[in-house]
């Protein structure tokens, strides 16, 4: 009889095969890793599952952080049980509110690099948007819709960071995430460290590693993170470890002309743990029909997904 797979160890096994799918692995990744599969055969039946689903969409391995030659990477997709499409947020995000007065935009699927005034990095995915406001007492930035990779440059002003959900000051020496999806911000400390105040909540710290998803309420309890799943989609990737569809759907939109659309609640809610290639977001779309049994129709720059049948 085969194993029963848990969900926890469903996706345990697609980041330990990420991370062992990274050149080089340090060797006590490799030891925890073993460690971790000598626990049941639950775990070794799920992480075969991610090899077979790996190769099945013919994957190849990941080259996410240092490419020592130009040849091409193929399609990589990860795909474990309950795989979804994400709805796309239709008529009313066709136009971000923040964009049209922004001072600077991407485009879809574009990614710029920036030095602000006082030196501070950003790069800004596709589809984003940023204001700033620098003055003698505090560096103001706002995302207005997107996502951004932030490295404050030193500087005794607070660096502090808007979204329509609330504030983030940095520490000193910080480096982060931030992306907006819908009405929630979601934020990743990458280094040194990010304090969230909801607008109308208490302040949440995150420590170097950890993130934390949050409205004008509250922000959710720290999670662990790790860089190279954050900052994937800086290597035109993105990874989703037990997303809804409407989530998926609302990231792939950024990176692909037209609009997702979802066909009801029952598709937008399916969970999704994958990774793909943003440069190619319809194969993405593709994948996750064949997976999930679901059907699309593509008009006019229009893909609706729904249910098969």
């Amino acid at each position: 009889m085969a194993a029963m797979i848990d969900e926890d160890d469903r996706a345990a096994a697609m980041r330990w095969f990420l991370l062992l799918n990274e050149e080089p692995v340090a060797a006590e990744d490799r030891a925890a890793f073993a460690r971790w599969l000598a626990g049941g055969e639950g775990r070794v039946a799920a992480y075969a599952r991610a090899e077979e689903l790996w190769d099945r969409f013919g994957a190849v391995k990941p080259a996410w952080q240092r490419m020592q030659t130009r040849r091409r990477v193929g399609r990589r997709a990860v795909l474990t049980g309950g795989v979804a499409l994400m709805a796309g947020a239709a008529a009313s995000q066709l136009v971000a509110p923040g964009r049209l007065l922004a001072d600077e935009t991407t485009g879809t699927g574009e990614r710029r690099q920036l030095v602000l005034a006082d030196g501070s990095r950003v790069e800004l995915g596709g589809r984003s948007a940023l204001s700033t406001r620098l003055d003698g007492s505090r560096r103001l930035v706002t995302l207005e819709a997107g996502e951004a990779w932030f490295r404050p440059a030193a500087d005794p002003r607070p660096f502090v960071l808007r979204t329509g959900q609330g504030l983030m000051t940095a520490t000193a020496g910080a480096a982060f995430d931030v992306k907006r999806r819908g009405g929630v911000t979601i934020a990743a400390a990458l280094e040194g460290g990010l304090r969230l105040h909801p607008a109308a909540g208490a302040p949440v710290d995150l420590a170097a590693g950890h993130r934390s998803a949050f409205d004008d309420r509250a922000a959710g309890a720290p999670r662990p993170c790790r860089a190279q799943e954050v900052l994937a989609w800086r290597r035109d990737r993105i990874v989703f470890e037990d997303e809804t569809l409407a989530a998926v759907v609302e990231d792939l939109d950024r990176y692909r002309p037209g609009r997702i659309l979802l066909g009801g609640d029952r598709v937008a809610g399916l969970k999704v743990t994958a990774v793909f290639d943003l440069t190619r977001p319809d194969q993405a779309l593709d994948i996750l029909a064949e997976t999930l049994d679901l059907r699309i129709r593509r008009l006019a720059g229009l893909a609706l997904v729904t249910r098969a049948g």
